[in-house]
Parts: structure tokens; sequence; C-alpha cells
């Protein structure tokens, strides 16, 4: 993806960063928003939550959207390395965060986090 937005441009104001969610090369606080699409599952771990709530800023927000477990499987990865929503709730809520929004469909969820 760097290649392609390498080519393509990214505004003035973004840096282009490859890390291990486990370890991310940020300051405490840094950060104001994390997003992650279809990545959840990759992850997953105690490790990575904690680190992206060390970066995020007191009032900062991560959104997750991920393939769910109850889904079919046609599309993305196998449904046994997914997570249910519910699944990631608590994951959430255990790292230390608060569940703002969640949004469960068939294929999918959207869960919007803050932290507490």
């Amino acid at each position: 993806m760097h290649e392609f937005y390498q080519k393509k441009g990214v505004p003035e104001n973004v840096d282009l960063v490859t890390s291990d969610v486990a370890d991310l090369p940020f300051d405490d606080g840094a950060i104001d928003a994390a997003f992650s699409t279809m990545t959840y599952h990759e992850f997953a771990s105690d490790e990575s939550l904690a680190e992206i709530r060390r970066v995020l800023a007191a009032d900062g927000r991560l959104v997750i959207v991920d393939w769910a477990a109850t889904g079919t499987g046609e599309n993305g990865p196998p449904v046994d390395e997914r997570y249910s929503a519910d699944e990631a709730v608590e994951a959430l809520r255990d790292a230390g965060f608060t569940i703002e929004h969640e949004a469960v469909r068939p294929e999918t969820f959207l869960l919007i986090a803050t932290l507490e």
C-alpha cells in the first residue's frame, strides 16, 4: 500500500509508517484517532490493544471495522480466524476502552471506542 500511495501522493501532513501494532513508533498520547479496516483479526491481542491505548490521546478514538465471525466466509478471511463483535467489545473493554457505538451486519461489524 505504501508504494501505491507514494505514487498516488499523500497530503503533506501524512507520513507513511510501517510498524507492528504491538510496537508503534509514536509517543504516548500522540495520536488523535486510529482506524482499522478489515485488519483487527490480524492484530487482536492484549499487547496490541495496550499499545494502541498508549499512543491515543486522552480524548482519542479507535474505530474498528472487521469481518465478523458470524459471516459465511465467502469473502475475507476464513471464519475461524475472525472475531465476533462481542469478543472484540470484551477485549476493548478489558484494554480500557469504552464502546461508544456498535453495529453488526451479517459479514462485518463496526466498533467505535474511546478511552475510559
